[in-house]
């Protein structure tokens, strides 16, 4: 969903168009960083993305699900997501504990 709305997002930008997906591993935990360059999330809904049918697309094109099933998908791993807003776009960083065997 990340990519997606990213994607989404970038539509209307007319060029220099680019989303960057970083992998890491740190500590116990897999990040997953995706960061687009869209112009960002309007601070007066920031707050809001995750919450359940929110969304900034025309009805036939979201149901304002995508954000809200992840972060419960993530968070039922023990893991968190957070988005903040840098330079001009919007990072979305996951974190998900890495089980080793047995463990």
């Amino acid at each position: 969903i990340l990519l997606s709305n990213a994607k989404d997002a970038l539509a209307n930008k007319k060029d220099d168009k680019k989303v960057t997906l970083m992998l890491e591993k740190k500590d116990k935990f897999a990040i997953i960083r995706v960061t687009d360059n869209a112009g960002g999330i309007k601070d007066e809904i920031m707050d809001k993305i995750f919450e359940p049918y929110f969304t900034t697309k025309y009805k036939s094109h979201g149901t304002g699900l995508g954000l809200y099933m992840s972060k419960l998908i993530v968070e039922r791993m023990n893991g968190k997501i957070n988005v903040k807003n840098r330079n001009t776009g919007v990072e979305f960083d996951v974190r998900i504990p890495i089980f080793e065997d047995g463990k």
